[in-house]
């Protein structure tokens, strides 16, 4: 509980401690994450050589 309400203050500063206000610090965390291991993915692939990924 503890760890969503840390993403909740991190990603939602000015909302409240409800379960909307958590799932949502919780929904952006993992899309920022997705998206943090998807450039990560076409970085590596672009400096091998590999096509551009738009």
């Amino acid at each position: 509980m503890e760890q969503y309400l840390t993403l909740r203050r991190h990603y939602l500063p000015h909302e409240s401690d409800d379960a909307l206000s958590m799932a949502r610090a919780l929904w952006l965390a993992e899309y920022f994450y997705k998206r943090g291991a998807n450039s990560v993915t076409a970085g590596v692939n672009q400096a091998f050589g590999g096509e551009q990924v738009v």
